[in-house]
């Protein structure tokens, strides 16, 4: 018949050896690297793009339609609220296309005007060309946020180790360079307004007389709370 307390002993023994064993394997573990702040993934990149639109000068002149015209403002308004620097415009050589340019910069000139520029913002050059019907180009320089790819940085679901997985921060800072549509606020701040001097002086004088520098409120737009 087998002793109770041998048996007792017996399972002492495993239940020691079982935890030494788990302290040694926690003991043995590598420390699982821990991913930067989620603002640091992924930085918004800004790069300078060329607009550009072209419209070709025939020997008879410029024929465009209204949908065409429109076209020409919405890329002068553009230029207007984005653009970097001058705009140019490149006319092609060939003579027998000289109605075609001129009626061409007699549009851009109207569209600088719509949307208080003037042609003292442009800087026309010359190309070689000899073909019938040739683009006048008109161009400009730009700042874009550029969206990153984010469809090959890791796997979402890949998170054993209790951490942000690899591509964690990409997505947000894609959609947010997508919506920008001045990339120059992330690089400077919009200048302030000049304060509004009568205000601050009124204030100040009331602190001088010890006065409540609040601004008056209507007798609806005060609250109290009472018990009914």
């Amino acid at each position: 018949m087998t002793d109770k307390n041998t048996i007792l002993s017996g399972h002492f023994l495993k239940f020691t050896a079982a935890s030494i064993a788990l302290i040694a394997v926690s003991a043995c573990s590598v420390p699982m690297k821990s991913y930067p702040p989620m603002h640091n993934n992924y930085p918004i990149q800004i790069a300078e793009s060329v607009e550009r639109l072209e419209l070709y000068a025939r020997p008879d002149g410029l024929s465009l339609s209204a949908r065409d015209e429109a076209a020409v403002y919405d890329f002068i308004r553009n230029y207007s609220q984005f653009g970097d620097g001058p705009i140019y415009m490149n006319v092609p050589s060939n003579p027998n296309l000289k109605m075609g340019i001129s009626q061409t910069q007699g549009l851009i000139a109207e569209s600088l005007s719509s949307v208080g520029l003037s042609t003292a913002q442009m800087k026309t050059g010359q190309y070689q060309s000899a073909q019938a019907m040739a683009p006048v180009i008109i161009s400009y320089h730009r700042l874009k946020a550029l969206p990153q790819d984010c469809s090959n940085l890791g796997n979402l679901a890949y998170a054993y180790n209790n951490q942000g997985y690899e591509g964690f921060g990409c997505a947000y800072n894609a959609n947010l360079a997508a919506m920008i549509q001045d990339p120059r606020q992330l690089l400077e701040p919009h200048p302030m307004a000049p304060p509004e001097v009568k205000r601050r002086t009124a204030i100040y004088d009331k602190y001088l007389n010890g006065e409540n520098p609040a601004s008056e409120q209507p007798n609806r737009q005060e609250i109290s709370a009472g018990s009914n």
